[in-house]
């Protein structure tokens, strides 16, 4: 080889050594900012779906009111929380809505609980403990209105006169009211959509 070959040929090697390096610095740094953020270290996942329970159970139970039902309803927007105080001090301060809300306490104390362990049993379902009381707790927040719901419609049939009888008959209606959505509700027909 010729002097001049060697020039030539080390002028290469120093050019492909620069891009080297460069190409070394550009590693390094790409590798020192991976190195800088911070990092997830998830060991080991394990999905065991036959020992799946609930912990919390969360929505709203409504009662009386069905999907079909939702079509011939006309409004169905959220009160604010002022109007819906008044509403609810309205409602709870009307003599009837406290008597019956007054006569449903032995049903809701004493026989709804057992009710809603037995809808469990039936639909093969284990639910955490106080779990029934949720539902009931629920239930109870609704009362006042679905009691008025039931005196309005009976008022009107019988032109705005309430007897006893027609008393009885609301809380006959409400009871199996609030047993229908309960039932629905542990049977996870509200998640369907459609009529059961």
């Amino acid at each position: 080889m010729h002097y001049y070959d060697w020039q030539q040929y080390l002028a290469t090697l120093d050019k492909k050594m620069k891009q080297l390096e460069k190409q070394v610095q550009h590693l390094e740094s790409q590798l020192q900012s991976v190195q800088d953020k911070p990092s997830t270290n998830i060991e080991k996942i394990e999905y065991k779906f036959d020992q799946l329970k609930i912990e919390t159970l969360e929505g709203t139970l409504n009662i009386g009111l069905s999907p079909e039902g939702l079509s011939s309803t006309e409004d169905l927007s959220i009160p604010d929380n002022q109007q819906q105080q008044q509403t609810s001090s309205s409602s709870g301060d009307q003599p009837l809505v406290r008597d019956i809300m007054q006569q449903l306490q032995p049903f809701m104390n004493q026989e709804l609980p057992s009710k809603v362990n037995q809808f469990a049993q039936q639909a093969e379902k284990s639910f955490p403990p106080g779990f029934e009381k949720m539902i009931i707790q629920d239930v109870y927040k609704q009362l006042p209105e679905r009691i008025q719901y039931h005196i309005r419609s009976h008022a009107e049939n019988q032109n705005g006169l309430l007897n006893q009888h027609t008393k009885e008959q609301i809380i006959e209606e409400v009871k199996h009211e609030m047993l229908h959505s309960i039932q629905k509700f542990i049977n996870g027909d509200h998640e369907k959509g459609g009529p059961s």
